[in-house]
């Protein structure tokens, strides 16, 4: 069974049945806690190269590291401007800092939060499925701040819940998320749908709901902030929204159709935009983050080891692409720096 399906099979339950196993993630010790015989750096460690010319953008040859390993699945890797990178393991509950000496744990209650993101005032903020919420997360103290729980009611008033958030960033005052169904829909259930909430909080308001964009995951803005990218799981079409003011959207068009090519009718999972405008956007079956131009011309993959979820750009010069994959972290130096 899909790896993604798995993790989504673990929320699905209101508890777990039994506690993910211990022996299988690399112990988190804090650093300050070792002794100075202990402390030389476990990462990173190389692991690939880079398989092919992305002009522009890698070069083949350029190394692929990994800075952690061990988990049970990991998602929502996010990057403050001075190199931290956090990101979670979706089946353990935490969310988890890279370092030198092994991942530490952030905090170890993080209410499944699939999805983490950078605001420009240095906090981090989360998407959560269960509850389903956008929080924003203490790192120094683990606790967790809703900010958004519920929605505008719809017109046929089904109710106000979110659903199991995914994946969000931050622009225009406020948090574009993306709120996917995976697996059976049922009648009164919150929709697959995206979201708009403003950083203060209060109600989310839906910005896409279409049945040909089934599960939208990944989302991402533009460098000039005028265009919404969401990447739907369950279609292989990359959507591109124009952007029109806060929480309001344009007509959508498909940006990219991911190409078939293996047994699986999954598209693609997370993405980020480096600040010349490419879309990188994991693609689990291929384990391959795809890269597009603007315009959606395909510049090629950066293949990795295991099945990828998710990426950002980070580093102290944002020219660094870190990959969550199905057991562990993955870097790679790439020529443009983020967008934001």
């Amino acid at each position: 069974m899909l790896s993604e399906l798995l993790a989504v099979a673990f929320l699905m339950q209101n508890a777990p049945t039994t506690a993910p196993n211990p022996a299988a993630r690399r112990p988190t010790t804090d650093p300050a806690q070792e002794t100075p015989s202990t402390l030389a750096a476990k990462w990173p460690q190389k692991v690939a190269e880079a398989s092919e010319d992305l002009t522009g953008v890698v070069a083949k040859g350029t190394p692929i590291y990994k800075w952690s390993d061990g988990h049970n699945f990991t998602e929502g890797p996010a990057c403050a401007t001075d190199g931290t990178v956090w990101f979670v393991d979706i089946p353990a509950n935490e969310i988890l800092r890279v370092d030198p000496n092994g991942a530490n744990v952030v905090t170890p209650k993080a209410n499944a939060t699939f999805g983490l993101f950078v605001g420009a005032d240095g906090n981090l903020y989360g998407a959560q499925a269960s509850p389903g919420a956008i929080t924003r997360v203490d790192t120094k103290s683990g606790e967790i701040t809703v900010l958004c729980d519920k929605r505008a009611t719809d017109a046929d008033g089904t109710g106000r819940a979110l659903g199991r958030l995914n994946d969000l960033v931050i622009g225009d005052g406020g948090v574009w998320f993306t709120a996917p169904v995976i697996g059976r829909k049922r009648a009164g259930m919150p929709p697959d749908a995206v979201y708009f909430v403003p950083l203060a909080g209060g109600e989310a308001t839906e910005v896409v709901r279409d049945d040909k964009v089934r599960a939208p995951n990944g989302i991402a803005l533009s460098p000039d902030g005028k265009t919404l990218y969401v990447i739907p799981y369950l279609t292989m079409d990359i959507m591109a929204y124009p952007i029109e003011g806060p929480g309001k959207l344009g007509a959508g068009k498909v940006l990219y159709t991911i190409p078939g090519g293996t047994r699986e009718t999954i598209g693609g999972d997370g993405c980020t935009v480096d600040a010349k405008g490419n879309l990188y956007v994991a693609v689990p079956p291929r384990a391959a983050i795809f890269v597009l131009s603007p315009e959606g011309k395909p510049l090629g993959q950066i293949r990795f080891p295991e099945r990828v979820s998710n990426c950002a750009l980070g580093g102290k010069d944002g020219k660094t692409l870190y990959v969550t994959a199905t057991s562990g972290v993955y870097a790679i130096d790439v020529e443009n720096a983020r967008a934001r």
